[in-house]
């Protein structure tokens, strides 16, 4: 009998190189022969030029994170070497658009835009109106519906433009697709037209969330950037509080998007969210000044909503709303554009106002096109939003928006579902996975109240074993009051992984455990008390 050889190994194919990537797209350009979408398409030749130098930096050990990702930028914000708003060609871009180039990313073109950026319907562009992607007698949305259009149709992976009413939600609602409004400052806004903030497209959550990353923090310029508190949050927990509106606010919704904001309420539900019915038509009603000639009059109103909305939030983690209340068709928005406006702002135009955050994400197709979700937050909560919208589009959300953060390593009561858990969620605390200790570590039981192990570095000569833990990353200012508060004889310490690393972690007093009951052959705190349950009815406090 003759023996066949094993089948060889499949070679790995790797991904195309942005070399590639900028052929399919400009292929797909042609394909899609949507000329509205665009206002400055840059050639061929010089997009290449920008991707071969991409690869070549990749291929030189580079550290490119955004490589291969195609970005289409609206028209108000300045691109270097592209003419911004029919203007001069501009010899430096924006800080939102070049750190992404910085990144690995390469610009195919600028975007079609209202001459003043708030056109939420987006019917009065000098370069004519932007129709939907997937609709073409339906509106795109917004002033920065092109950026959004071109993301939807596959053109560009990513799109950067503004939102100051929702024109960063409308039409990633409309479109399909992500919409990004970050805290308000955490994005300089140097070289973009005035405008309440700098919006972010994205076709996944995890693309865009990457994204926002790098292009966050201040850049000198901008006398209104921000930067992260040192007590951010990094999580939304695992069982977060969201407050939605009732019934009465709903009333208005097309059947689809009514269907499609059920369906992202009952996924929350399902993922373990705490879902309660509150009172927003106070906050909703504040995005009308927006239209009032008597603006600066009303900022006392502004000011009570925005003292409202933080006292109303302080009590759940984020408020979940519809983005729109339907999808008008373009004709009915060419006759009554202010009309239309209002109605697709309704459920967006406040949060600029009262300085909030929000991310909007699909909610389910329907026969009439997409419809979004927005998830609501206080400022600079934004991995909160961007954790809860993950339950929506299935996604893992990435380590996390907010650059501060330590590692804190835990081995007892601190651990999920233990007794001091809340500590940790309370703080904003993010769980990042189990990891084990390298070998050396003792755990003894301590007579604390709850019941908690302590863990000590040993010599050879002692007991000792890998221990299994968890490890959580916290702000600054989170890790500072945990200290603070952690009781003797725990403390502080270094801890040596088994992968090498050597992070923070919840310790013991060598003094203490020297005279403790040893627990180390139970390896994991979790293991002891499964023996404990097994064993029969005991005080945890004694010695098993």
């Amino acid at each position: 009998m003759t023996t066949l050889p094993p089948e060889p190994e499949p070679i790995p194919v790797p991904p195309p190189s942005s070399y590639q990537r900028v052929i399919a797209a400009y292929d797909r350009i042609a394909e899609v022969d949507r000329p509205d979408v665009w206002i400055t398409l840059r050639p061929l030749e010089d997009a290449l030029v920008d991707a071969k130098a991409v690869d070549e930096r990749l291929r030189a050990g580079t550290d490119l994170p955004l490589a291969g990702t195609l970005v289409a930028v609206a028209d108000d914000i300045d691109v270097a070497g592209l003419p911004t708003a029919g203007e001069d060609v501009c010899c430096v871009g924006a800080p939102a658009v070049s750190r992404l180039t910085a990144a690995g990313a390469v610009v195919i073109g600028k975007t079609n835009r209202d001459r003043f950026g708030s056109d939420l319907e987006h019917t009065h562009s000098p370069y004519g109106a932007v129709s939907a992607a997937l609709n073409t007698a339906r509106v795109s949305g917004s002033a920065s519906s092109g950026a959004a259009v071109a993301v939807a149709l596959g053109l560009a992976d990513l799109a950067v433009g503004t939102d100051t009413a929702g024109a960063g939600r409308v039409p990633a609602s409309l479109n399909g697709i992500v919409g990004m409004k970050p805290t308000l400052g955490l994005v300089p806004k140097t070289g973009a037209a005035p405008c309440g903030g700098i919006a972010l497209f994205s076709r996944s959550l995890t693309l865009g969330q990457r994204a926002l990353g790098l292009m966050t923090g201040p850049d000198g310029i901008d006398p209104l950037a921000r930067d992260w508190p040192p007590d951010v949050r990094l999580s939304a927990g695992d069982r977060p509080k969201v407050a939605i509106p009732g019934s009465e606010t709903l009333t208005g919704l097309s059947l689809q998007s009514r269907s499609g904001f059920l369906g992202a309420v009952s996924a929350l539900r399902a993922s373990g969210a705490i879902v309660e019915t509150v009172e927003v038509t106070a906050l909703l009603s504040v995005g009308d000044l927006i239209h009032d000639d008597g603006f600066t009059a009303d900022r006392q109103r502004v000011a009570e909503a925005g003292m409202l909305a933080l006292r109303m939030l302080s009590e759940y983690d984020a408020l979940v709303l519809p983005t729109v209340l339907d999808h008008p068709e373009m004709s009915e928005a060419l006759s009554d554009p202010d009309g239309v406006a209002k109605r697709l702002e309704k459920f967006t135009a406040f949060v600029n106002l009262l300085d909030l955050a929000a991310v909007t994400v699909p909610s389910s197709p329907s026969d009439l096109g997409p419809y979004g979700v927005s998830v609501v937050v206080r400022p600079f909560d934004d991995q909160v939003a961007i954790d809860l919208a993950a339950v929506l589009t299935d996604e893992q959300a990435e380590f996390p928006y907010p650059a501060p953060g330590a590692d804190l390593v835990v081995f007892g009561a601190h651990l999920r579902g233990q007794p001091l858990n809340d500590c940790l969620v309370t703080a904003g605390a993010r769980f990042t996975g189990p990891v084990q200790t390298a070998e050396g570590y003792r755990m003894v039981l301590l007579p604390t109240a709850p019941p908690q192990p302590g863990v000590v570095p040993v010599s050879a000569a002692g007991e000792h074993t890998m221990l299994s833990g968890e490890r959580w990353r916290l702000s600054p200012a989170a890790l500072g009051a945990f200290a603070a508060t952690l009781p003797a004889p725990f403390v502080l310490g270094r801890i040596r992984l088994e992968n090498g690393e050597t992070p923070l972690a919840v310790l013991c007093d060598q003094a203490a455990a020297a005279t403790a009951t040893e627990l180390t052959r139970y390896q994991c705190w979790r293991a002891y008390l499964r023996f404990v349950s097994t064993a029969g009815p005991r005080d945890l406090g004694r010695p098993a």
